[in-house]
């Protein structure tokens, strides 16, 4: 095996893939917030989601045998979720993923998911790196682990 030199992490909506077309907002006492119920009955819609321009970089990521690729997402992959990241998106080595009834925030279950890595001898000169278009869920894990983050502006970052 390769040694691995870099850990790309990515998060999936609004950073390498668009899945506005079964998104919305809304608006409450709490501020603005994903209309959970909306994104809930549209995840059947998976594969009519698209690549966005980082995606590039991603499936070039997944081509370098010194680069391990993680998709660290909010969502509950459900069955066209899986068929889009395998027949689309292109397969990583590990991922990231809600499960059902899991109400924990988002950067929360980012940060218990990557948590292991760090203690990995495998990974322990790694450069990492973290995609992310949520700010609060981009600080929280660069700020937890001390690794780089690249912020990716979109419209689905809340």
């Amino acid at each position: 095996m390769a040694k691995i030199t870099k850990v790309s992490i990515y998060d999936m909506d609004g950073t390498i893939v668009c899945s506005l077309h079964r998104y919305r907002t809304i608006v409450d006492e709490n501020g603005e917030r994903i209309d959970l119920n909306y994104w809930r009955e549209n995840e059947y819609r998976a594969m009519d989601d698209s690549l966005l321009p980082l995606a590039a970089q991603y499936r070039k990521d997944l081509k370098d045998e010194n680069c391990f690729v993680i998709i660290a997402t909010a969502r509950v992959l459900r069955d066209a979720d899986n068929a889009f990241i395998r027949d689309i998106l292109g397969e990583p080595d590990y991922i990231i993923s809600r499960t059902d009834g899991d109400t924990i925030s988002g950067g929360k279950l980012k940060i218990a998911g990557l948590a292991k890595f760090f203690n990995l001898k495998n990974f322990k000169d790694a450069e990492f790196t973290f995609y992310e278009d949520n700010t609060t869920y981009l600080k929280a894990v660069c700020d937890r682990f001390n690794i780089r983050g690249v912020y990716v502006p979109s419209k689905q970052g809340h």
